[in-house]
């Protein structure tokens, strides 16, 4: 079976369980992946760490997060069963955002990038304090906390999971041990 990179896909959620006897699966995702789920024809679940394409057959949403799904190639409870707890991913060029659907956790995973000082590190968590919104990134080899502010956005491709910022002077500066 062809797999895909795990970097070439986002996660989008998971398998929750079979529903019913004719092989269709509850999915839970995220709501900000709603439309990129409706339009999505193929799906890929995490099976033994590789990612393996499924065909959509027939989608019927329940609520903003959960949807029954009927994919190619699981024709009763038990093949349906064999998906449970699978997460579920879609390429990155599937993704579909619109503005009111965006979720600052979405960054996890992206790329981040100085305008001045190029590559930083990979944002390995998103944390809201209060409204004071933090990303975790590990640079130069330490766990390095960056607060994020919209005026210091620059670009932000959701396709190539990248975002650069303007950081200030200094806030990279890691103190000497």
């Amino acid at each position: 079976m062809e797999t895909i990179p795990k970097n070439e896909c986002t996660k989008i959620g998971f398998i929750q369980k079979p529903h019913g006897i004719n092989g269709e699966l509850i999915i839970k995702f995220d709501e900000q992946y709603y439309e990129t789920l409706e339009e999505s024809k193929t799906l890929f679940l995490d099976t033994e760490g590789l990612l393996v394409p499924f065909f959509i057959e027939d989608l019927r949403f329940r609520t903003g997060e959960s949807a029954i799904i009927k994919l190619e190639w699981t024709g009763d409870e038990e093949q349906a069963q064999e998906l449970s707890g699978l997460s579920v991913f879609v390429k990155n060029e599937q993704i579909r955002v619109d503005g009111s659907a965006f979720n600052i956790r979405m960054l996890e995973g992206f790329m981040l990038i100085d305008q001045c000082r190029n590559q930083i590190g990979k944002i390995n968590a998103v944390r809201d304090f209060s409204g004071n919104i933090v990303l975790e990134v590990n640079y130069l080899g330490k766990d390095t906390i960056i607060p994020f502010n919209e005026d210091l956005l620059i670009d932000f491709d959701i396709h190539n999971k990248t975002i650069i910022l303007d950081l200030p002077e200094g806030i990279l500066d890691l103190d000497e041990e």
